[in-house]
């Protein structure tokens, strides 16, 4: 089913065309998110990204994300170090069931 409206990347939300400046459609932002301080949209915006990283990683999003677990803020660093060592697992297991094969 088609969504109805326009996505707000920072808020992760579909919203309708009114709440979206000229601007804000091009740069996928809501005239609400467009108000916030540039840290804590940022903020917002790479706490939607980690909690939708997929279950395969490809070596960008590999770095980004151990980048983000070096990051200055806390709540961003730890929402990181725990997607890095789930993806750790996942990928150990993976290795170990690779060299069980052969």
């Amino acid at each position: 089913m088609k969504k109805h409206g326009h996505y707000c990347k920072v808020c992760d939300e579909y919203k309708a065309n009114e709440k979206f400046s000229g601007k804000g459609h091009t740069a996928h932002i809501c005239k609400k998110c467009a108000a916030l301080p540039p840290d804590v949209r940022s903020a917002q915006m790479i706490e939607n990204k980690l909690l939708s990283l997929p279950w395969r990683l490809s070596k960008e999003q590999i770095k980004w994300l151990n980048n983000k677990a070096h990051d200055k803020r806390p709540e961003i660093r730890k929402l990181a170090s725990d997607d890095a060592d789930e993806f750790e697992d996942l990928l150990l297991n993976k290795d170990d069931e690779d060299e069980d094969e052969w």
